[in-house]
């Protein structure tokens, strides 16, 4: 009888000890929070957050989380409800400029853009959703336009475009992403995420919308495998010039001083968690991006 009681207080011992470890740390599905992980990550930000080189979050003002873009003003341009929390309005006159741009930024070599979208679909000219700027020359080094994707109301597609300089000469390198038979339906006045890169050990480029890989062709994906300036060589690592400044919602033509051509068109939709990578992303992280910022992490 001594001996049973022994027996059982002792089970229960060990009982409880296994209880206790099983939850202290044998259940990692949920972070602190109670939520659980996407991808391998609890929050956007904790994806490729050392590559992670700009990050505008837009809520009322126009600070640089990372603080390699630097200065900026707006004109014509407002805040208003975003993908997550507040946005960057642009207007058909406004823009933001920036008026600093670290080295972290000029000195890419590969690149991935992420940027919650708010557009609708555009029948002329081509609208600038943002521009790292080349101080010299009309066109910018690094770009992202909206174009009518001509096919619906709800369509639209974008020129993502890589200026490849060198001390004497520079070729400009560009891709459709979303022609008329890859057409993207984001023209439609709703949030979409929108994502670009270049990969420079690949010399491709890819595009994500909501979080899904665009089955695009080579003839886009590979444009940039045979670069004239390179005598047919890859592009390879990017290479900017006098890239001293960026700017949101419009071309260089439009600052003061400038005089734009008919078909440059400031943007007038909205732009959230914009995020500027020193790396092609992974597909897998593009898409756990989309899904903890759609969920406010």
């Amino acid at each position: 009888m001594k001996k049973t009681k022994l027996f059982s207080i002792a089970g229960f011992a060990a009982c409880a000890v296994l209880a206790l470890n099983l939850t202290s740390c044998g259940d990692d599905s949920t972070n602190d929070s109670g939520t659980a992980p996407i991808g391998g990550y609890n929050t956007s930000d904790e994806i490729a957050s050392s590559n992670l080189v700009a990050k505008f979050s837009f809520e009322d003002n126009l600070t640089d989380a990372k603080g390699n873009i630097t200065g900026g003003n707006a004109s014509g341009t407002s805040y208003a409800a975003g993908a997550k929390g507040k946005a960057w309005q642009g207007s058909s006159a406004g823009y933001a400029l920036f008026t600093s741009v670290g080295s972290k930024i000029t000195g890419m070599q590969s690149t991935t853009i992420s940027s919650w979208v708010k557009t609708s679909a555009h029948a002329d000219g081509a609208e600038s959703w943002f521009q790292l700027l080349n101080d010299s020359n009309w066109i910018g080094n690094l770009f992202i336009l909206q174009e009518s994707g001509k096919a619906g109301n709800d369509s639209t597609r974008i020129k993502f475009t890589l200026n490849n300089w060198n001390a004497t000469a520079w070729k400009e390198q560009w891709t459709d992403l979303g022609g008329a038979e890859n057409r993207m339906k984001i023209g439609n006045d709703a949030w979409h995420h929108v994502v670009c890169s270049y990969d420079a050990s690949t010399s491709k480029v890819a595009m994500y919308v909501d979080g899904v890989k665009m089955n695009l062709p080579a003839s886009v994906t590979d444009k940039f495998q045979d670069d004239p300036a390179k005598g047919g060589a890859p592009l390879g690592a990017m290479s900017f010039k006098n890239a001293t400044k960026f700017v949101f919602g419009c071309y260089k033509q439009h600052l003061p001083g400038g005089t734009p051509d008919a078909w440059m068109k400031n943007y007038d939709g909205g732009l959230d968690e914009f995020r500027i990578y020193d790396k092609a992303l992974a597909d897998s992280d593009v898409t756990a991006l989309y899904q903890l910022e759609k969920a406010g992490r």
